[in-house]
């Protein structure tokens, strides 16, 4: 005989009647998200720091004459390293719009909360 049909007995709800263990879980996940997402942006500034301060350093050898550096290799890692520092700096802001626009789209389309069926005798 199908559980539904019966009239008399409760039946189990679909999802989970402990809240507190659900976000838990869902913290976690969307934390350990979180840091998946905004590592690539991480990677992107700390290269861009790394170039742009090695090629400060280069250029200041370069114009104080007290090593021998090519010309280019100044300019080169300087302007790599900006490009990579802004990349990463505009990509942060980014993730975090998109990620909000997906909560708040998750929120209004579809991600049901907790459902309780109640039965009326």
């Amino acid at each position: 005989m199908d559980p539904s049909s019966q009239d008399g007995e409760d039946t189990e709800p679909s999802t989970p009647l402990n809240p507190v263990q659900e976000s838990a879980h869902h913290r976690d996940v969307t934390a350990a998200s979180c840091w998946l997402l905004y590592m690539k942006p991480v990677v992107a500034i700390s290269i861009g720091t790394l170039l742009f301060v090695s090629g400060t350093a280069l250029s200041l050898l370069y114009f104080t004459q007290v090593g021998n550096v090519s010309y280019l290799l100044g300019p080169l890692f300087l302007s790599l390293g900006l490009m990579f520092l802004v990349t990463g700096l505009v990509w942060v802001p980014v993730l975090k719009q998109n990620l909000e626009h997906m909560a708040l789209t998750k929120v209004n389309h579809g991600t049901p909360g907790l459902q309780v069926d109640h039965k009326h005798h």
